[in-house]
């Protein structure tokens, strides 16, 4: 009976990841066909245009409300050094399709994100040490226009490598950060593939 159990979890689970890779895509096509750089070089993926696309053009395809917020990520530093971040302006999608997260990494300049930094509310810091800060009423309708540059989707299910180079062929590298974590590399499709044995799996999609 085990046995039967695992098998329909497996079928589940590739189900899921194969309904997220091709939701909002033209029908007819592969996955590599339907992940694509135009002749301006910037990507369509997911319905999305890497590049051209607003947060609201977003939470249209996705039919959903992003949760926009500015996020400090720790730089890493040698034992007695002051702690440094690296600054992001990102909207979260905590759920689409089949409970898939996404992860817009949004463009705006070094000035521009500092203004708008000092406009949020306090910070929030999580275990891992990133940091979170809430942005202003007046910020958050100012997201809804602002441009995607990244675009990151964590599947609802662990991936794998078969499962990866079925939706979108084979990797041009492979490499091994350590033990835990697999980068697989797609530069005709703008696709870094990371996968996790100990933590959540990762699809990052960018324009050249």
């Amino acid at each position: 009976m085990w046995k039967v159990f695992l098998v329909l979890i497996v079928v589940v689970g590739f189900t899921t990841f194969y309904f997220t890779s091709i939701a909002y895509k033209q029908p007819g096509k592969s996955a590599q066909e339907r992940t694509f750089f135009d002749n301006n070089q910037h990507l369509h993926v997911m319905g999305i245009v890497l590049g051209e696309s607003t947060v609201r053009d977003a939470e249209i395809a996705f039919r959903s409300r992003a949760d926009a917020a500015v996020f400090l990520y720790p730089k890493p530093t040698k034992k007695g050094q002051e702690a440094q971040y690296t600054g992001k302006l990102e909207a979260y999608f905590p759920s689409i399709a089949d409970h898939s997260k996404v992860l817009l990494t949004l463009e705006i300049d070094d000035m521009e994100l500092e203004a708008v930094r000092k406009r949020s509310s306090r910070p929030r810091i999580y275990p891992n040490s990133v940091v979170r800060m809430n942005l202003s009423s007046d910020d958050i309708l100012a997201v809804q226009h602002m441009v995607i540059r990244e675009l990151s989707l964590i599947p609802s299910v662990q991936l794998d490598e078969s499962m990866i180079t079925a939706q979108f062929g084979k990797a041009e590298t492979v490499s091994e950060t350590d033990t835990n974590t697999t980068i697989y590399t797609f530069p005709r499709i703008g696709l870094v593939a990371t996968i996790h044995k100990n933590d959540k799996d990762k699809l990052t999609f960018n324009n050249p």
